[in-house]
């Protein structure tokens, strides 16, 4: 039964979103093409899209089942249409790809050791906190009363009126999902499942900063990132830093948008401006605001000031006025989202 499950959560957390995200490697060269970077754009498809089926859902007052069925549907379709069509890009990024893969300098296996260390520090241990009651509770009680933010994850009681900050937000929803696609608990999933990928992703768009900051030079990306894994390690001077965001409760949506969602939309920030954007890394660009609407509330403004900076650097300093307008259109989905939130309050 476990191994069922193990094989439910791999597919959901690993191969669904790898496959969301090939189209985003269509017309790189081989040797430029990157695992990471697809696991980013197809995790921006997958919650981006989860973000735009919840929230009418929630405000219509649908079954949370309904829910499940439209999204479990359309997103294993679409994985699976997107394997066949982009067979080549998959092919490149796993036989082709792993065939030449090196790790490289002693800083590269420093760095990958830190990492698992990491990930596994969610596995063998756990922390809990206050938001407990509000994420795991409010995933728990979709998933047994079959309704989204009518009934209190903290009482069991029937609201009196959507909580308008978390229903535009429904990252608790979609622990539920995975919970319910998987078979763990949302307690597990959130707990020990979950972590252990978003951390791996979190590392993943780091690798992908340093890369562009270095060059492609893989020892000072490998040293970059051991440094970075120490600064994490030891940050638990504050809950508040980065790295407590990280280690401690990465399965809440402030701290995956703090530590994975948010350097995205950097990176791809830097992609869109360079020579070397494509239309796909402003598409991915589109999706990963709105993943950042989904995880939390805050995400609704600090998605567009990052993006409304970026533009603004573009226009004011570059003259690439037809990139700034760019970076308006793709804030614009958070934008729609902030002014439901006055509407509905």
């Amino acid at each position: 039964m476990v191994a069922v499950k193990g094989a439910l959560t791999v597919l959901w957390l690993l191969v669904i979103p790898f496959c969301l995200g090939l189209p985003f490697q269509k017309g790189i060269k081989r040797e430029e093409k990157r695992f990471c970077y697809t696991m980013l754009a197809g995790y921006g498809v997958m919650l981006g899209v989860f973000q735009i089926l919840s929230v009418p859902m929630v405000l219509l007052g649908q079954p949370y089942h309904l829910l499940v069925a439209v999204f479990g549907v359309l997103a294993v379709a679409a994985a699976a249409v997107f394997l066949v069509v982009f067979r080549r890009e998959a092919a490149d990024l796993t036989a082709r790809r792993w065939g030449s893969f090196r790790m490289g300098s002693w800083a590269n296996w420093l760095a990958l050791v830190l990492i698992v260390f990491q990930m596994a520090l969610y596995v063998t241990g756990m922390m809990t906190d206050l938001d407990d009651a509000f994420y795991v509770g409010t995933a728990t009680t979709a998933q047994y009363t079959d309704r989204m933010y009518i009934v209190s994850g903290y009482t069991g009681r029937e609201l009196s009126s959507l909580p308008s900050r978390y229903c535009l937000s429904p990252f608790p929803i979609f622990l539920a999902f995975l919970s319910t696609m998987t078979g763990f608990s949302p307690t597990v999933m959130a707990h020990t499942v979950e972590p252990v990928f978003f951390v791996g992703l979190a590392y993943g768009i780091y690798g992908l900063i340093g890369e562009r900051l270095f060059a492609g030079e893989r020892r000072m990306n490998g040293l970059f990132l051991s440094f970075l894994s120490i600064i994490h390690l030891f940050s638990y001077y504050s809950i508040y830093t980065q790295g407590t965001f990280m280690l401690l409760r990465i399965w809440q949506g402030k701290a995956f948008l703090a530590a994975a969602l948010l350097p995205g939309i950097f990176y791809l920030g830097m992609r869109v401006t360079g020579p070397d954007g494509r239309g796909q890394d402003w598409a991915a660009l589109v999706f990963l605001a709105l993943s950042a609407c989904l995880a939390s509330s805050m995400g609704i403004m600090l998605a567009p000031v990052m993006i409304g900076i970026l533009g603004i650097v573009l226009g004011a300093f570059n003259g690439k006025w037809k990139k700034m307008f760019g970076m308006f259109l793709c804030a614009l989905p958070c934008l729609v989202f902030a002014a439901i939130y006055v509407l509905i309050r």
